[in-house]
């Protein structure tokens, strides 16, 4: 059993403190009290008589013996005391076990080579888990199976038989299958053995040999993703030099991975590993090929799949995969197991992983092309305290317990709730991308409805600078430019849009319209999609990035490196847009879309027509296949991508949409939606994307759902421990502006519109319709050039530029001292210097001045040649401040 122990109040310790404290203060008054009433060894035996009721020789002895008797017993009860008061609340806090659990839930041996390995948990009485594999003894049958170390059993003959698992007095079973096969003789297999060998020694990474020329004349491809091109490399490669039949340990593949030649690579195996004895078997074997009949992995399982673990905690992971013929391999041997970050998380060579630091980190399992994920958490503390459980919000949206929920795991401490005019501020830059008005602010911070928060919200989205933001955002997404389509095509495209977020159309009829689009680009908007992406490589990698959220770009070459993605998968989807024509039209600048019935898409390595299929995520499109045969593949890809089934669609706007108003994806990068790339809060975020399905795929009602979490409603300053955490919404995190967005705000702060060439005065920055219309701040603050449709195209990293074009460039200080600008008309107006530095300060800031800011603000416009030079210097420090320049 063990104990837990607030870090901040270790109630055990400090009371064993006091305790030792009372009774060695008390032995000393006991002392001193002593010498007090024994004067010598006669008046000790006579006191030492009385205190035991033997008899009393005269009063004066009488007396000191009760004095004495007093002391003891104060000493007893203090000593006791605060004995108990140690012990109690450790009793009472004190943790048993109350299950275990053996994953995975059944195991099988079907080669001799192969061993079955097993993880055990207990779950505890608190609700949390930890590993107990070690610890736990193991029982089976010994004509079956027998312990081959850290949580592994070696078959010793088949059949089958049920492994009892004990830790403590908690037992928990396992069926183990030891197929016949295990214990036949086998051949080294190519496919099975040899190339995952390779793969998890790292021979076959892009760093070194599986690069695109190889390294030092060998050449493997990446990730094993051709096993022919592979094998020929090793046995043909060099003049046949790498592989020694005669004598196999001087194989130059074995003695360059085990360092007994030099290798510049480093020792990859040792030469009493269980790796380089398969290999050199292999090739005493006569080195056999990749088979052409072996069963295909379709499916790879890490466990466990998620552990909170501490600093120094270790965790032994095992990976098992599922084949096409049914059987069911452990593959922790042969997988490779990668921490996605090492200052997070280590990984031994044995599959153990071990926290560094608190967070949340991912360990990255590959075998085969296929690829898995284990979680691992670690809490900023063991708990949050009382006082800041009692202070966090109280949930209000579907949406905060599951947030909750990690806060309670990572032991983070929420923010405060931001201020109204915070809050203010923050809903009208993220939703319309537009700073609120003086009168806004002042009327916002005077309302006392309890539901002006959720007021504003809908009134935001009723707005029409609500249609301009998201019509640029999607534009961004879509590549709209006249450099790309066209004029006549980029203004189509942009009127299509705005009528869409005008009249709020579901986004799965958008994404519908945009796929199976056709007639003429300038006259049908959605149809500029073939424009901006024209062959069916791009078409999917752009739709897939858009809609799923995948990057499929590493898999038209070879396997994905990091998904279960391959060459066929990508080339099957690219076969929905083979039959896709797009042909000048009559007029100028005029194309039209149409389908047609001639059109194949062929497999670059095989040269076989593909036939069109979707991604499969879940296994559920596997019976598409067979069902395409319409004249417009494009119709059945659509139906597929946007048909409540694909979870994995409204999965991607979800979080994106997350993305664009908490600072951060539940999956980050937003378009990187991979089985090793996981979400922080995958409950949280298959909730959203299931209730945005039921809401008609309602972009409205989505925004309108964040925007009532209460993780939107913190406030941006962390409190004590949680100020590490990005990643789980202890905190609400800054925000940079967007190009245009700042640059509106400067003209709104200044009261001064800013005039684009071509366009009339007026014309906002978010409303301009592609990134061809010429502007030098927005080019210096990110503005995307809508050649890739990745969220990361849009710059949010300051730089040294920015500062000087905010500090000295014409734009800001043309804005702040026009004659027409707000400046101008507070100092013509003639009102107190306290007036206008508080609507200076709503203007910029969103909110009232302090007091302090008010003194100082006064100090610096009077000590300023004149007054109207004052005021513009503190609307331009105000322009130049980061509570201007963020979203808070």
């Amino acid at each position: 059993m063990r104990r837990v122990i607030d870090p901040e109040l270790d109630w055990f310790t400090v009371m064993l403190l006091v305790h030792f404290a009372v009774y060695f203060a008390s032995f000393w008054i006991m002392t001193v009290s002593g010498l007090l009433v024994i004067r010598n060894m006669r008046d000790f035996a006579l006191v030492i008589v009385a205190i035991a009721g033997s008899g009393a020789y005269n009063v004066d002895v009488m007396k000191r013996a009760h004095r004495m008797k007093s002391i003891l017993a104060t000493v007893a009860f203090l000593s006791a005391a605060t004995f108990v008061l140690a012990l109690s609340p450790a009793w009472a806090t004190e943790v048993t076990a109350a299950s275990i659990r053996v994953e995975p839930p059944r195991l099988t041996i079907s080669s001799p080579r192969d061993v079955a390995q097993f993880v055990v948990s207990a779950t505890m009485s608190d609700g949390s888990t930890r590993d107990v594999t070690a610890e736990a003894s193991v029982r089976c049958s010994p004509r079956v199976a027998a312990l081959a170390g850290y949580g592994r059993l070696a078959p010793t003959g088949s059949g089958r038989t049920v492994v009892t698992l004990s830790w403590r007095s908690l037992t928990a079973k396992v069926p183990i299958t030891v197929a016949a096969s295990a214990m036949a003789k086998q051949p080294v297999s190519f496919l099975r053995e040899i190339e995952p060998i390779l793969t998890r020694a790292g021979c076959n990474q892009g760093a070194c040999h599986g690069s695109q020329f190889g390294k030092g004349s060998f050449k493997l491809s990446l990730f094993a993703y051709d096993p022919e091109a592979d094998y020929d490399s090793m046995l043909r490669g060099s003049g046949g030099r790498r592989i020694a039949f005669g004598r196999p340990s001087s194989s130059l593949l074995l003695r360059k991975a085990s360092m007994a030649a030099p290798h510049q690579g480093g020792l990859r195996l040792a030469a009493d590993s269980a790796d380089y004895k398969a290999l050199e078997h292999w090739i005493a074997e006569g080195a056999s090929g990749p088979e052409a009949k072996l069963a295909q992995p379709i499916s790879l399982t890490v466990y466990p799949r998620k552990r909170i673990m501490a600093v120094g905690d270790t965790q032994p992971m095992t990976a098992v995969a599922a084949y096409a013929d049914g059987t069911v391999r452990d593959v922790t041997r042969h997988a490779r197991f990668t921490p996605i970050d090492e200052h997070m998380t280590k990984v031994t060579a044995s599959a153990v992983a071990q926290p560094l630091k608190p967070g949340s980190a991912t360990v990255m399992v590959r075998y085969d092309g296929l690829a898995a994920a284990c979680n691992i958490i670690v809490p900023y503390s063991r708990r949050v305290s009382e006082p800041a459980l009692a202070a966090a919000p109280t949930p209000k949206s579907f949406i905060d317990p599951f947030v909750r929920s990690r806060w309670d795991e990572l032991g983070l401490t929420p923010s405060a709730r931001s201020t109204d005019t915070q809050f203010l501020r923050r809903a009208s830059l993220d939703l319309i991308g537009t700073l609120p008005t003086v009168e806004e602010v002042r009327s916002f911070a005077a309302d006392r409805r309890t539901d002006k928060r959720t007021r504003l919200v809908d009134h935001l989205l009723e707005r029409s600078e609500y249609t301009d933001y998201w019509t640029l955002k999607w534009s961004d997404l879509l590549r709209n430019s006249r450099a790309t389509v066209g004029k006549r095509a980029m203004w189509s495209l942009n009127s299509w849009l705005r009528m869409q977020f005008a009249a709020n159309r579901p986004f799965d009829k958008m994404a519908r319209d945009l796929i199976t689009a056709g007639g003429g680009v300038a006259a049908t908007g959605a149809a500029a999609y073939y424009r901006v992406a024209s062959t069916p490589t791009d078409l999917t990698e752009t739709t897939a990035q858009l809609f799923l959220g995948v990057r499929m770009q590493c898999a038209k070459c070879h396997h994905h490196p990091f998904e279960k993605w391959s060459q066929g998968d990508y080339y099957r989807f690219a076969a929905f847009f083979a039959q896709v024509a797009v042909r000048p039209g009559a007029d100028a600048g005029e194309h039209w879309v149409s389908s047609r019935r001639a059109g194949e898409v062929v497999h670059p390595k095989s040269g076989l027509n593909m036939a069109p299929a979707p991604l499969d995520f879940d296994g559920s499109a596997s019976r598409f296949v067979s069902e395409v045969g319409t004249e417009d593949r494009r119709l059945e890809l659509a139906a597929w991508l946007t048909a409540p089934a694909n979870k994995q669609f409204a999965r991607t706007v979800v979080n994106r949409y997350w993305s664009y108003l908490l600072g951060r994806g539940l999956v980050d990068p937003v378009d990187d939606m991979r089985v090793t790339n996981p979400p922080s809060n995958p409950e949280l975020l298959d909730a959203l994307a299931e209730r945005f399905i039921r809401s008609g795929y309602d972009l409205k009602w989505l925004l309108r759902s964040i925007c009532a979490s209460e993780a939107y409603h913190l406030g941006s300053v962390a409190r004590k421990g949680s100020e590490a955490d990005t990643v789980f919404y202890s905190h609400f995190l800054p925000k940079r502006l967007p190009a245009e967005v700042l640059l509106d705000a400067v003209s709104a702060a200044a009261e001064s519109p800013e005039k684009f060439a071509e366009l009339p005065l007026g014309v906002r920055a978010i409303s301009l319709p592609d990134a061809s219309v010429n502007s030098a701040f927005l080019d210096q603050f990110g503005r995307p050039a809508r050649a890739t449709a990745c969220e990361c195209e849009r710059v949010a990293e300051p730089s040294l530029g920015q500062a000087l074009v905010l500090i000295t460039g014409d734009s800001v200080n043309r804005m702040v001292c026009s004659p027409k600008g707000r400046v101008a008309r507070l100092v013509e107006s003639q009102v107190s210097i306290s007036a206008v530095v508080r609507e200076l300060y709503c203007a910029a800031l969103s909110r009232e001045p302090t007091p302090r800011e008010i003194t100082m603000a006064l100090r610096a416009i009077s000590e300023s040649a004149d007054r109207r030079r004052g005021v513009e210097d503190l609307a331009w420090a105000l322009i130049n401040s980061t509570e201007f320049r963020y979203v808070l």
